[in-house]
């Protein structure tokens, strides 16, 4: 009988706990979507030999559509981030751009030449590195719609590889990454605030 009372006992307990972690879960996915939120809702920045393996996630309280349509503008970043003093169309091509962008991260004044790949169906933009003094960065840009549709989260993941022979300090990379980061962010919800936009 004793040993019946432990073994429901220890059931009992295992099955709080995976509630426990059931609902911790669920709160964790709800507090995504609602409340205010910084520029930055998740990071992961992992730096292996020469390549910087980046993850940013971002909410933006605007429709998936609406994101997607201010994405496939990079050549007007100029008129809605702080940071970029110059970008230019260079060549266009069905759901392509190439952008030269003059941009001021953490101070030092960037120049790049990016390709941008819009794929419409999936909502998402691949970007890469046609032209850069210090790194080659290759990612995409990911939309993922809120049950309700109000919102979307914006998330990066790609890579960013070293092609100079100086150092550069790794909290200097990620530091400046996050800057680009929260300037795209911020600039995306700028764009959106016109009444055009959407």
């Amino acid at each position: 009988m004793k040993t019946a009372f432990w073994i429901l006992a220890a059931l009992l307990l295992l099955g709080l706990g995976v509630f426990a972690v059931w609902y911790a879960q669920l709160r964790s996915a709800a507090r995504l979507w609602e409340g205010p939120v910084a520029e930055i809702v998740s990071e992961r920045l992992e730096k292996r030999g020469n390549t910087m393996e980046i993850e940013f996630s971002s909410r933006i309280d605007a429709p998936r559509d609406a994101v997607f349509a201010a994405l496939t503008e990079p050549e007007r970043l100029q008129a809605f981030a702080d940071n970029v003093r110059y970008s230019q169309l260079l060549t266009q091509a069905e759901n392509r751009k190439v952008v030269e962008i003059e941009m001021v991260t953490l101070g030092q004044v960037q120049r790049a030449v990016m390709e941008f790949a819009f794929l419409p169906e999936e909502k998402a933009v691949a970007v890469r590195t046609v032209e850069h003094a210090f790194a080659n960065m290759q990612g995409e840009y990911r939309l993922t719609a809120s049950p309700d549709g109000t919102k979307t989260l914006l998330t990066y993941r790609g890579t960013m590889t070293d092609t100079t022979d100086r150092p550069i300090p790794v909290g200097l990379q990620k530091s400046a990454l996050r800057e680009t980061f929260v300037s795209t962010v911020r600039a995306l919800k700028k764009r959106l605030a016109v009444p055009q936009a959407r």
